[in-house]
């Protein structure tokens, strides 16, 4: 059976699709992951990839986005959010008219692939619109594919509205889903989420481990990071209160850069190491905790490695992924100038948020697998 993944550009959607392309093609389907922007961190591992929005300059279309919508877009940023309200607010509304332009990149390459290649089933991340217009073409079933916690089916719906415009270009109607792949934990779902749920199993790219980290650790390990996009955008200064603290801790701390300049550190304390990347799921098992900016792909990965959390939102649904993190019990939402000594000491000595982060750990453990859930993904195209 052919089956066409499409995914939005950017690692956060990316990457939590490779593991469920993996777990088709070892069951002996055909599987091409459709992308652009980092295709080759798909291709990279293993699969078969096609560029289906050549050239263009994503950072170039949000950027142009955030400058045309930047009062609009900062306020829904970092407003609280309702995801239960039917008319849904300001913050799903302006990313789903974003997802839209960003989709629309990809509708004529995709659909090209589509009619040269013909799948039996499309799977598309949450935010990319073109992958059920894709499915429509052929009249083939498609399927979501959520990248995070708490990810609501109303995110689909809105999408699909702003997109509509594609729809009526290429002629098909707007399908509705045959299935969702739900890969938060059960207990923290979005309330009105009916999708399969799905383990999430990390894949944060691969690498040859340091030797250090496969060493016994001589007291805690804190892993701190910013992701792979913040870090370039905005730098690392966020972190600097923070590492003028961590010299005061019992504790090692290590510094993801993601491309970063780390030159505004000054001169690092002897506990603080720095490195420019890790697969983020290999160094929090070898962790004690974890500082983060709540993305979607790094929120979901420290739940799994049952570790307590800070985190520290800058944009998009970070902080609604923080405030989720909160109120879960498994962490807290700091502000930089907050990570002093004695908030650092909290992190570790904390037994409520370890216990709470040991229960949502246990809780992912037990949900299916892609591998698992593979005869009935495939049984929707029968």
């Amino acid at each position: 059976m052919r089956v066409l993944i499409t995914t939005s550009p950017g690692i956060g959607h990316i990457f939590p699709s490779i593991t469920t392309a993996w777990a088709l093609r070892a069951a002996g389907h055909d599987v091409i992951l459709a992308t652009s922007g980092n295709h080759e961190l798909a291709s990279n591992a293993g699969l078969h990839v096609v560029d289906t929005a050549p050239g263009v300059d994503f950072a170039s279309v949000f950027q142009e986005f955030a400058v045309s919508h930047a009062t609009s877009f900062r306020e829904a940023a970092m407003r609280p959010r309702d995801y239960t309200n039917a008319d849904l607010d300001a913050g799903l509304d302006m990313a789903t008219r974003l997802f839209a332009i960003v989709s629309a990149k990809f509708t004529d390459e995709t659909v090209r692939l589509v009619r040269q290649w013909h799948p039996d089933l499309v799977i598309h991340t949450l935010l990319q619109a073109v992958g059920p217009l894709a499915a429509a073409i052929d009249g083939v079933p498609s399927i979501v594919h959520t990248v995070g916690i708490a990810q609501p089916p109303a995110l689909w719906t809105r999408l699909a509205y702003h997109f509509a415009g594609e729809y009526e270009r290429i002629g098909v109607s707007t399908p509705t889903p045959a299935a969702v792949l739900d890969v938060s934990p059960p207990s923290l779902r979005a309330p009105d989420s009916d999708g399969w749920s799905m383990r999430y199993v990390p894949y944060n790219g691969g690498a040859v481990l340091p030797a250090w980290l496969r060493e016994p650790r001589r007291r805690p390990r804190v892993t701190v990071t910013l992701g792979s996009v913040l870090p370039q955008m905005a730098g690392v200064g966020a972190l600097v209160p923070f590492v003028q603290a961590a010299g005061g801790v019992d504790a090692d701390f290590v510094i993801t850069l993601g491309g970063a300049d780390p030159a505004g550190f000054g001169q690092l304390p002897d506990n603080v190491r720095l490195l420019e990347w890790v697969p983020l799921g290999a160094l929090l098992t070898g962790s004690d905790a974890v500082i983060h900016h709540g993305g979607s792909g790094t929120t979901l990965t420290a739940l799994n490695a049952g570790l307590p959390q800070y985190v520290l939102p800058h944009g998009a649904d970070q902080f609604q992924n923080a405030e989720i993190i909160a109120k879960s019990g498994v962490g807290a939402v700091v502000t930089p100038t907050e990570l002093d000594a004695d908030r650092l000491g909290e992190l570790l000595g904390d037994t409520s948020m370890r216990a709470a982060s040991a229960a949502i750990a246990a809780e992912m453990a037990g949900q299916p697998t892609p591998a698992d859930l593979v005869p009935d993904i495939i049984t929707l195209a029968r």
